[in-house]
């Protein structure tokens, strides 16, 4: 549309200002017409940009910068069910069952996403909520993941923590990377 605007001024303008540079012989040797001449003519004003100033963008972006998945202790002990390649599928606006067990979709693709799980510990919520018995051989795993199961993801998460600061994290645990040092 701008460009059949600016094509239509040039038909315009361009016929009308050497028809007046001919008359009044106001043509310089080069060619190019005289300045005050065009004036005449053509307003001053300065050019148009609808973009001049402006401090907002004008393609906002839409995302999240900051997703945990079930693969990390605070998320997964407060419920979260999907891993990484869920939330991911999820992100791109793919159909998804959510941990709630219902079938969910955005109504329009993330533009961007980070999934931000933690390191410690990394995929070892699934494992525990599967009920690995490598893990509930432990027997404060094996209370954790009662608790879990009755619904006290809150405190499992606390006693992990707390455990691992003040390093009698069990040793099943430190193998999946929960370090207590």
């Amino acid at each position: 549309m701008k460009s059949l605007y600016i094509a239509v001024l040039l038909g315009i303008a361009i016929p009308i200002t050497t028809a007046l540079a001919a008359e009044t012989g106001t043509l310089y040797p080069e060619g190019s017409i005289d300045k005050q001449a065009l004036e005449k003519i053509l307003p001053t004003k300065p050019p148009y940009s609808p973009y001049a100033d402006r401090a907002f963008p004008t393609r906002p972006l839409f995302g999240d910068t900051h997703v945990h998945t079930s693969f990390s202790l605070d998320a997964g002990a407060a419920g979260a069910r999907l891993g990484p390649a869920d939330a991911l599928r999820f992100g791109k606006g793919e159909e998804v069952t959510s941990s709630t067990g219902q079938r969910v979709r955005l109504s329009r693709p993330l533009d961007f996403m980070v999934v931000a799980d933690h390191s410690d510990g990394f995929g070892l919520f699934p494992r525990l909520l599967a009920g690995d018995p490598e893990l509930l051989a432990d027997p404060t795993v094996k209370r954790w993941y009662d608790m879990l199961k009755s619904g006290k993801g809150a405190e499992v998460t606390y006693e992990i923590v707390n455990a691992q600061a003040s390093g009698t994290i069990p040793k099943v645990f430190a193998v999946e990377g929960f370090d207590s040092s």
